[in-house]
C-alpha cells in the first residue's frame, strides 16, 4: 500500500483501492491517516473477494518465512512498533488490476507476506490496461 502511495504520479489516472478484511470498517479512515494513504480503502470482513480472486490461507512455514521475520526486523530497526496481530495472520494477500468496468487484468498470490510482486510489476500493468469506463 504504501509501495502504491510513493508511485501513484507513475499510475496515470488510476484509481487504487485497497481492500483488507483485518479492519474493523468503523476504523478505516483511521488506518488511511495513519498510512497517509489518498485513495479507498474498503473492508471485506467476509472475505468474499479472497474468496473470488482465490486468495487461500498460507501455511505457519509460509507465513512466518525468513524473509517475513527478516521484514519485521527491519521495520523495527527503522523505529516500527509492532503490535500483536488482530486477524488471522495465515490468511495470504493479494495483488490485482482491475479495469473500471470490472474486468481483471492480472493477478498476482503471493505464497507470503515477503512475496509481493515488485512495484514496477504493478505498475506496467496498470498502464497497459486501455481506458475503460462503464457504457
Amino acid at each position: 500500500m504504501i509501495a502504491v502511495r510513493d508511485h501513484l504520479e507513475q499510475m496515470g489516472d488510476a484509481l487504487p483501492v485497497v481492500v483488507t478484511f483485518a479492519h474493523d470498517p468503523s476504523q478505516l479512515a483511521a488506518y488511511r491517516k495513519h498510512l497517509d494513504v489518498p485513495f479507498p480503502v474498503l473492508a471485506d470482513a467476509q472475505r468474499a473477494l479472497y474468496h473470488l480472486l482465490g486468495v487461500g490461507r498460507g501455511s505457519i512455514r509460509d507465513v512466518w518465512s525468513p524473509g517475513t521475520i527478516a521484514m519485521y526486523v527491519h521495520l523495527m530497526r527503522e523505529g516500527r512498533r509492532l503490535q500483536r496481530p488482530a486477524a488471522d495472520t495465515r490468511q495470504l494477500g493479494a495483488d490485482a488490476v482491475i479495469d473500471r468496468t470490472g474486468r481483471l487484468h492480472r493477478l498476482w498470490l503471493p505464497s507470503g507476506p515477503d512475496h509481493r510482486p515488485p512495484i514496477a510489476d504493478v505498475i506496467a500493468a496498470v498502464v497497459s490496461v486501455p481506458n475503460s469506463s462503464p457504457d
